[in-house]
């Protein structure tokens, strides 16, 4: 999905990575603060207005909850250095790739979130302000933290959730992958067992695939903002 992939270039991942790649932003900004470039400033408008115009793509629907473009975007940059070897050149066809496999890997921990929902799971919220204290550590500063939020379109209390939703998709599977697979001698158990439970969450699942409408919607955009 070549148009998708290039549609928010550098896209900030809701982690870490994320927060750095956005941090990254925010310090060249800083460092050319006077006087700040008309450049950097639009590209840093851009970078926002396609993150918040992302979130309203939605690309698939999971027992009538949104998967959007944004997190596919995500997903897809994530996951896109083990699927395209390093110094190949992108072809439609790795894209296509990538992006099934994102899309699967996102309907799989919806579905596996909301499992873990359905049966009474909670996050400690001191488990949740561990993580935020973890990653404000690796951005060097408080300040830093906040404008990486800032940049990626996200607030404290938003990726409170994201992290939440992580850490409550990490409990679901060590308890029914993990632990169940313990029990199995195959070497291939824990490959089998969340196949297995894939295939039991999906079976009375509603899935609605939106992908091929977003793209047109995309498309036509596009062109309709074309000079």
């Amino acid at each position: 999905m070549k148009l998708n992939m290039r549609l928010i270039g550098g896209l900030a991942m809701i982690a870490v990575v994320g927060l750095s790649c956005a941090h990254g932003i925010e310090e060249k900004k800083d460092s050319n603060a006077t006087p700040s470039p008309a450049g950097h400033e639009n590209m840093v408008s851009q970078y926002r207005k396609g993150i918040e115009e992302s979130r309203t793509i939605v690309v698939a629907k999971v027992n009538g909850s949104d998967i959007t473009m944004y997190d596919l975007i995500n997903k897809m940059n994530q996951i896109a250095p083990t699927q395209i070897p390093r110094g190949h050149q992108r072809t439609p066809e790795m894209d296509q790739v990538v992006e099934k496999e994102a899309l699967d890997i996102l309907i799989f921990r919806e579905l596996a979130v909301q499992e873990a929902v359905r049966q009474g799971m909670k996050v400690p919220p001191e488990r949740i302000d561990e993580t935020l204290n973890e990653i404000r550590s690796k951005m060097g500063s408080e300040d830093a933290f906040n404008k990486a939020l800032s940049t990626s379109g996200q607030t404290e209390e938003s990726f409170r959730k994201v992290v939440e939703r992580d850490q409550l998709f990490d409990m679901i599977v060590k308890q029914e992958v993990f632990r169940k697979a313990t029990e199995d001698p195959d070497p291939n158990a824990v490959e089998n067992r969340k196949r297995d439970w894939e295939a039991e969450l999906k079976k009375n699942a509603q899935i609605e695939i939106t992908l091929e409408e977003a793209e047109k919607r995309i498309k036509e955009e596009s062109g309709n903002k074309s000079p």
